[in-house]
């Protein structure tokens, strides 16, 4: 790898770590609504350049947790549960969508989904909710993937799910639900995708979200 693209890799991994911390605290209350967020004070806690700061504030803006300002800066907003609430039934739709475009469901769609699967089930019993994440965004994102439509996979995308999915699994764990069962929902649906049941498909998928954003069904309104 090439020392320029050596650089950018780390830049970003720096990205998504400054920002995971970021949205821990803004959660967690350390960062109250209205909180100020500097990037010359970040970047000096962090010991990096402004960029990954200013990449990591760029994606949380994109999720609805801060806001720019020309001349203010960064605030905190917080989390509006209703907006996420919002977000989870378009990945619902787009979700359902693409189950019934993929099919029929190729071989190599079902081995890379149950790879994801596989590490996930390791996640959660290693209590690695980070692993989980990971591996749960990269077999939802193949399942858009695999509709061949790509401005499904576009707005999918764009919705940073990173990010919020991170949060809704924090509301999970909030509320004593156990991601096991998150893990035997996906086993599910994949049974279904195994047997060609577009139908049994679809309403799996719908089953799961549902059951995720069922995390803002409390405290809707913004916190």
């Amino acid at each position: 790898m090439s020392q320029p693209a050596a650089k950018a890799v780390k830049r970003v991994c720096m990205r998504d770590h400054i920002r995971d911390i970021l949205v821990g605290r803004i959660l967690d209350g350390t960062y109250p609504a209205g909180t100020q967020l500097k990037e010359l004070y970040l970047a000096r806690e962090f010991d990096v350049s402004q960029a990954p700061i200013r990449e990591a504030l760029r994606e949380l803006e994109g999720s609805g947790l801060v806001s720019s300002e020309r001349f203010r800066g960064t605030r905190v907003r917080g989390a509006d549960f209703a907006e996420m609430r919002e977000s989870y039934e378009l990945r619902m739709m787009l979700e359902m969508r693409s189950v019934a475009l993929a099919a029929p469901y190729k071989p190599d769609l079902l081995a890379d989904l149950a790879g994801y699967l596989r590490e996930m089930d390791t996640a959660v019993k290693a209590d690695d909710s980070e692993a989980y994440i990971d591996n749960a965004l990269r077999f939802h994102r193949r399942l858009v993937e695999s509709s061949g439509n790509r401005t499904f996979l576009a707005v999918w995308d764009s919705l940073l799910w990173d990010i919020r999915g991170r949060i809704a699994l924090r509301r999970l764990a909030e509320m004593g639900k156990s991601l096991k069962t998150l893990v035997s929902m996906h086993k599910a649906l994949l049974g279904r995708l195994r047997a060609q049941d577009v139908a049994g498909a679809t309403e799996r998928v719908q089953a799961l979200l549902a059951r995720v954003s069922s995390a803002f069904d409390q405290n809707g309104a913004t916190r």
